[in-house]
């Protein structure tokens, strides 16, 4: 049983939630989630958004808007391989 999108509230405290569930696939959002999301906001996360879409925003957004330790744990886990 997968939890509801509503575990990721507490991550975006300072915004209005429905303007971020308005934007679950925006490249901020997401980041948040990958940077500061417990393994099960994460999951919940995924199974609403995507894999794909996060795979996709790693690939073109992850290096500039994760932390370098984050962008590295995300690529090993999408099976990324490094590009110097």
């Amino acid at each position: 049983m997968s939890a509801s999108i509503d575990i990721i509230r507490p991550l975006y405290w300072e915004y209005v939630w429905s303007s971020v569930l308005e934007r679950l696939e925006s490249p901020f959002v997401i980041s948040r989630v990958l940077e500061f999301g417990r393994p099960e906001q994460f999951e919940a996360f995924a199974t609403r958004v995507g894999h794909d879409r996060i795979k996709t925003f790693i690939g073109d957004k992850g290096r500039k808007l994760l932390s370098p330790r984050s962008f590295n744990f995300w690529s090993l886990y999408y099976g990324f391989t490094s590009s110097a």
